[in-house]
């Protein structure tokens, strides 16, 4: 019991890190984000479900206030809030390993200028509460699977149905699947979020068989691998 506690407060923690609030409780159901940050499309004609070439284009130099590097420039049209959104959700990946300060900063760097304090604030203080609930560390891997664009004025609403596998080290591996949901703003030369919302599921049903290794074993046998090069 103990053990589904730990996961059930870190899948809450990390949900809350990339993709915004979702209070996972233990029975796996989640009570959805507060309304004024649900990203919510006024146009519904306008949905793509294709997903197009997804490549970070430069835009304009970074400022010496603005922290966001090079490769996380994209361009001005759909297809750029598309592939900044699930850059965005894969920086989740790296931010588990970052101090909450650090963290904190990452968040706000890819945040809108009226959005960003709430966003750091935010993950400063979960990152603090996973640090507490698995004193281990994490190792999460993101993996996108598809995505939705709808257009909102200026605006694109992005969804991201992914998976991912959270490492508790020394503990557990544990899988959740998951429905970002990004409101993507032009700003200051690039893609920024300007509101979120995330939510379990659709979740596949699964077979009868048992994890495939131990947390430590579960490491040993990736050791070596990386999503560099996957997009």
């Amino acid at each position: 019991m103990r053990g589904a506690i730990k996961w059930t407060a870190a899948l809450l923690l990390i949900g809350a890190l990339g993709v915004g609030w979702s209070v996972v409780t233990a029975d796996g159901n989640d009570t959805p984000a507060p309304a004024a940050h649900q990203p919510e499309p006024t146009d519904h004609s306008q949905v793509s479900s294709e997903i197009p070439e997804q490549r970070p284009i430069a835009a304009s130099g970074p400022s010496e206030t603005d922290p966001i590097d090079d490769d996380l420039r994209f361009r001005q049209d759909e297809a750029g809030a598309r592939a900044a959104a699930v850059a965005y959700l894969e920086l989740t990946e790296e931010a588990v390993a970052l101090t909450p300060a650090e963290a904190a900063a990452v968040q706000r760097s890819i945040a809108t200028a009226d959005f960003a304090e709430e966003f750091g604030a935010d993950t400063e203080q979960k990152m603090m509460e996973l640090t507490q609930t698995v004193p281990g560390g994490v190792i999460l891997r993101v993996a996108p699977i598809e995505v939705r664009s709808v257009a909102d004025g200026d605006d694109w609403l992005v969804s991201v149905w992914y998976a991912l596998a959270i490492t508790m080290v020394g503990d557990a591996v544990v899988d959740d699947w998951r429905t970002a949901s990004y409101r993507m703003r032009w700003e200051a030369g690039t893609w920024k979020i300007a509101a979120f919302n995330s939510q379990r599921g659709p979740t596949p049903g699964r077979g009868t068989q048992p994890a495939s290794a131990s947390a430590v074993d579960f490491e040993l046998l990736l050791d070596g691998y990386s999503d560099e090069g996957l997009s």
